[in-house]
């Protein structure tokens, strides 16, 4: 699997997110690449229903989905919950994420999965 792991901050604010939110409920955290720059990915968390094809990752209380394609560039990610001077909501920490910056988003092979994750979940 791919080692996504939510801080308890981030359980915490999920599961309060679900409680305020009517919208939310019975809705799982889907984490998903929002986009990519010179510095790397940007990345995106809400809440959806799961798709055909998700990887579900079980954490405590809170189940969190993510799409095939995304999943290979998240591997090992750590979701945490910030609110202090960057702003309030969920913060994706990737140790992986200095290998996938600059010239090797040129890469045709990697431009074709990039561009078929790189979309906000329906």
């Amino acid at each position: 699997m791919t080692g996504i792991r939510l801080t308890d901050r981030a359980i915490e604010a999920a599961l309060e997110l679900q409680r305020e939110n009517a919208e939310f409920h019975g809705c799982i955290l889907r984490l998903y690449i929002d986009g990519k720059g010179c510095d790397g990915f940007y990345y995106g968390v809400t809440f959806s229903d799961p798709a055909e094809g998700d990887i579900v990752v079980l954490d405590g209380p809170i189940s969190v989905a993510i799409d095939q394609n995304s999943a290979e560039f998240m591997a090992d990610s750590l979701v945490d919950w910030v609110d202090d001077a960057r702003g309030k909501g969920f913060l994706v920490e990737n140790p992986n994420h200095s290998k996938f910056r600059g010239k090797f988003f040129k890469r045709q092979s990697w431009q074709q999965k990039l561009s078929s994750s790189s979309r906000l979940p329906v």
